[in-house]
């Protein structure tokens, strides 16, 4: 395969979810909105540990900082 016919590389996250997860993603989420809504839930991730440091993730990893009202992440105590 030359340059000219290669894919361009597209990086994708792969990440283990249970059977329940998968078949209520199947249910709630429609299979063409999941590529968008996982790329934008991805950017308020990076945007907010930029702006929050590591913090951000330990909030989100002691289940303190979750999904606001809006498509930001909102700091929850």
């Amino acid at each position: 395969m030359t340059k000219l016919t290669e894919k361009p590389f597209r990086p994708r996250l792969s990440i283990e979810i249970s059977e329940q997860q998968a078949a209520d993603l199947r249910d709630c989420i429609d299979w063409g909105l999941k590529n968008k809504l996982f790329s934008l839930i991805v950017d308020d991730v990076i945007e907010n540990v930029y702006k929050h440091g590591p913090i951000f993730i330990a909030a989100i990893l002691d289940r303190r900082a979750k999904l606001g009202k809006s498509t930001r992440f909102e700091v929850v105590k």
